[in-house]
């Protein structure tokens, strides 16, 4: 029976040639590097849990039967089955605790929900099960290329052909592609790029293109650059991502990598029949509910170690933090029960979905300002580095520096450390920014939730 990819697996696949500039400087090996490695170590972390103790939380047999994979990986038929998919996307978040947003069962939202409506890709149905089998049985790491660099937006995405990337010519082998996309979170770690289009939609053929792209793939440029961290900063130096530019210079992908090739396909892909969008959110709220319960969890012992967990103001604002969290775990739960068929598969419910994507990104920045609010000077009283404690220069200080309730000063630093690196360092605002870009401009989302209350009819039955 064959099972998944180690750690040891995934590292040495990061050796493939793999063309990464950071801070502008090229990186020899993405594994050793300083501000890569971390990340990297975390995600062969992942996969290490896949050959564990307790790696039957994670797996579910293969589409086949020949072997086991993430369950998130396989194509759901009933409640029940999103039910142990939750589960294995929890057990992977809770040991990162939310703060990864690209890990290697992401884009299983996207091929399952491909390959559930294989039949809508016409010619490249065949490149579409292939691809899920080779994806399920590795468990590929991947990054996804959808968003154009944000220029010339007045300009439908055919005009900007000097910048977004685009079909410049097919030839027998496959078809050849010039361009950029921009943001892809993780691209220097991955494995593969989902290389597609979303945003003004393509009207031409050229810019309608849907592929899988191995990220060692002659042409391809990843340009990243680092949030400055300090070594102090557990969050940063674990769970940091980059969001790259991806360049493809004349970047030839075979043609059994290839999914779509038009603008009608491409305009039924992202016009959400095919059911992708959906189980990204359900991905996304069981990560967000893991990275919600660290910070809750942290938010409570800060207040302990201040001593004012008594005050109502502060226990209104807890409460208000762990609201988030129910509502957001809630609100995952309820696409299980608003479940309905897709394809050939069951797709997550449309409504909490849409709801989700709606809610969250308003919620987390009101939950990090108002943990600034309630915490307010116990982030600034941050005087020394955790590692000082104990040298000479910092010895005498530690009795100013510890809590209440009888924690020292190292417990103090370490939890108040932990927080901030949360919610106020560089490593924390762009986490901010993550949130509330995840789902692009949010009219998109409610224009979204107004449609599918006319379709479904919802609208005329309250109207009476």
């Amino acid at each position: 029976m064959t099972r998944p990819q180690t750690g040891s697996d995934y590292l040495a696949s990061l050796d493939d040639g793999r063309v990464v500039v950071h801070d502008g400087v090229p990186v020899e090996r993405v594994a050793e590097h300083r501000e890569l490695a971390g990340l990297a170590s975390t995600i062969a972390s992942l996969y290490d849990a896949l050959h564990g103790d307790e790696a039957d939380a994670l797996l579910a047999p293969t589409a086949d039967g020949s072997g086991v994979t993430h369950a998130f990986w396989t194509v759901p038929h009933t409640r029940d089955d999103l039910r142990m998919q939750r589960d294995a996307i929890r057990a992977w978040q809770r040991s990162t605790r939310g703060w990864v947003g690209r890990t290697p069962e992401f884009m299983g939202a996207v091929l399952t929900s491909m390959a559930a409506h294989a039949s809508e890709f016409g010619r490249f149905e065949g490149n579409v099960r292939a691809a899920l089998a080779r994806d399920q049985r590795d468990v590929t790491h991947y990054a996804q290329a959808l968003v154009n660099p944000p220029v010339d937006r007045d300009l439908p995405p055919d005009e900007v052909g000097d910048v977004f990337l685009h079909v410049v010519r097919e030839t027998d082998e496959g078809v050849v592609l010039r361009g950029a996309k921009a943001v892809v979170t993780g691209a220097a770690t991955a494995q593969r790029l989902l290389v597609s289009h979303f945003g003004g939609e393509v009207q031409t053929d050229a810019f309608a293109i849907a592929a899988s792209v191995a990220v060692g793939t002659p042409g391809i440029r990843i340009y990243t650059r680092g949030t400055p961290a300090r070594d102090d900063q557990p969050l940063a130096n674990r769970f940091a991502e980059h969001d790259a530019l991806v360049v493809f210079d004349d970047v030839l992908v075979p043609w059994d990598d290839v999914f779509i090739r038009d603008a009608e396909a491409m305009l039924a892909f992202n016009g959400g029949s095919i059911g992708w969008n959906r189980r990204l959110a359900f991905q996304a709220a069981t990560r967000l509910e893991a990275k919600l319960e660290h910070i809750a969890g942290l938010a409570v012992r800060a207040t302990e170690i201040m001593g004012t967990t008594e005050r109502r103001g502060v226990q209104a604002a807890l409460g208000e933090v762990l609201a988030f969290r129910h509502m957001t775990a809630g609100l995952r739960d309820a696409m299980i029960e608003q479940a309905a068929p897709s394809g050939d598969s069951i797709g997550p419910g449309a409504e909490a979905a849409l709801a989700f994507a709606a809610f969250a990104p308003d919620a987390y920045s009101r939950m990090r300002v108002t943990l600034e609010t309630t915490l307010s000077s116990a982030f600034a009283h941050l005087p020394v580095p955790l590692a000082s404690l104990g040298t000479d220069a910092v010895a005498a200080i530690e009795p100013l520096l510890r809590g209440s309730g009888g924690a020292d000063a190292r417990e103090r630093l370490e939890v108040m450390g932990e927080l901030w690196d949360a919610v106020g360092t560089g490593f924390g605002a762009r986490h901010e920014l993550y949130e509330r870009s995840y789902w692009g401009q949010p009219e998109r989302t409610h224009v979204g939730i107004l449609g599918l209350a006319r379709a479904d009819g919802s609208l005329a039955r309250w109207r009476g």
